[in-house]
């Protein structure tokens, strides 16, 4: 199943000398962190943390599925 939206940024690597994407994905944790402010998202984190990788794709589909529905 292919990466989509928000998870798909964390799934780049930038390539040597590309200083804007490691800017963008620098931009990008450090949103992540400060969403993780948030007590539900942090207890869904660690609710995902120790599946199988499977398992987390199929929570990622349905976060996203989640995320078209409220138009997010």
């Amino acid at each position: 199943m292919p990466i989509s939206g928000p998870a798909q940024q964390l799934d780049r690597t930038p390539e040597n000398g590309d200083i804007e994407t490691a800017a963008a994905m620098v931009s990008h944790d450090n949103q992540l962190v400060a969403d993780l402010q948030d007590r539900g998202l942090r207890r869904l984190c660690t609710c995902a943390a120790g599946l199988s990788s499977r398992a987390q794709r199929r929570l990622e589909a349905v976060a996203e599925a989640l995320r078209n529905t409220e138009e997010l």
